[in-house]
C-alpha cells in the first residue's frame, strides 16, 4: 500500500490502495468506482464534477467532502470503462456524462451487469442517458 498516513488534529487522513484492482473504491468522500461484469463505472459527485449543485461544482474546495461524515448531491458525473479498459464515449464524444440522476445510475449498472460477454453496451448506455 502507498500513501499511508494517520490523521492528526486538523489534518485529513490520506490513505490509498489504488495500486490494487479492487471491486469497490471510494474517492475522497465524493464518489466511488465499482467493477460490474468486467466493466468499471465511476460515479462522482464532488467539487468540479458535472453535477446540479453549482455551489459544490464551482465554489467548494476540492478537499471539502473529506471534512464531512456525510456528503451528497442529487446528480452525479459518470464514466464507464469497457472490458478492454478503454472508456466508452457517450453521444457527443465525451468520456464522462454529467447531471445523472440516481435512478439512471441504477439502470446503467443494470445494463452493465446483464451485458453478454460478446456485446458492446455503448448504444444501450446512451439510450439510458438520453431517456433520463
Amino acid at each position: 500500500m502507498e500513501d499511508l498516513k494517520f490523521q492528526t488534529a486538523g489534518e485529513v487522513m490520506n490513505w490509498s490502495n489504488s495500486n490494487k484492482d479492487c471491486d469497490f473504491q471510494s474517492n475522497r468522500n465524493s464518489g466511488f468506482q465499482m467493477n460490474v461484469n468486467g466493466f468499471r463505472i465511476s460515479i462522482q459527485f464532488g467539487p468540479g464534477n458535472y453535477i446540479k449543485d453549482s455551489d459544490i461544482r464551482y465554489r467548494t474546495e476540492q478537499d471539502a467532502p473529506t471534512t464531512f461524515n456525510h456528503w451528497g448531491t442529487d446528480t452525479a458525473e459518470v464514466m464507464i470503462w469497457g472490458r478492454d479498459n478503454i472508456s466508452i464515449n457517450w453521444d457527443g464524444g465525451d468520456e464522462v456524462v454529467g447531471w445523472v440522476k440516481s435512478d439512471t445510475v441504477g439502470r446503467l449498472i443494470g445494463c452493465l451487469s446483464s451485458c453478454p460477454s460478446d456485446f458492446d453496451p455503448t448504444q444501450a448506455l446512451n439510450q439510458i442517458i438520453s431517456g433520463q
